[in-house]
């Protein structure tokens, strides 16, 4: 049984628990609850919408993430390895999809000027990743801040276009509006 649990889990549980764990676990328990209190307070997103950002954010973080940290490009590594851990996974489906979801339904509430709301989201973004810099969530090795606000310029932009196209098949789905 230990050598079952040496070749299993040991490569994907964390080589300490340390602070990186711990942020990992309180930005969860954030951006949840801020979910969670935005969407029970107002309405503004349907459950088809929810599912569908949630589900297309999804899809971006574990296929870009693994394009941008593992080799061939292998840009920075997260938390404690240079592969991926059990607390990856709790990143890329607890913690990345939910702050795109906020997003949209802030976008769909107040319907700003797109091109200012992308900016803005990927600069609060961009700060929010240089606040887990220092809980060594991520290790930049030939990458950097000015290239994750470029990058989520981009999810913003593919978010914003998705979004709309979404409500718009629902809107076509609903015979009397």
């Amino acid at each position: 049984m230990n050598n079952i649990y040496s070749k299993i889990f040991k490569p994907i549980t964390p080589k300490q628990f340390d602070e990186n764990e711990i942020y990992t676990i309180a930005i969860t328990i954030l951006v949840l609850g801020v979910l969670y209190f935005l969407l029970k307070r107002e309405s503004q997103l349907s459950a088809v919408e929810v599912f569908s950002i949630y589900l297309f954010n999804l899809f971006l973080t574990t296929t870009l993430e693994s394009l941008f940290a593992e080799h061939p490009l292998d840009f920075y590594d997260t938390l404690d390895y240079a592969h991926a851990e059990i607390f990856d996974v709790v990143l890329q489906t607890l913690v990345y999809p939910p702050p795109i979801i906020i997003a949209m339904y802030y976008y769909s509430k107040h319907k700003p000027n797109w091109l200012t709301y992308t900016l803005f989201w990927a600069l609060l973004l961009t700060c929010l990743e240089l606040i887990s810099l220092q809980f060594n969530l991520f290790q930049f090795k030939s990458w950097s801040s000015f290239y994750s606000f470029i990058f989520y310029v981009f999810t913003m932009v593919v978010n914003i276009i998705f979004f709309r196209r979404v409500r718009s098949i629902i809107r076509l789905a609903k015979p009397n509006q």
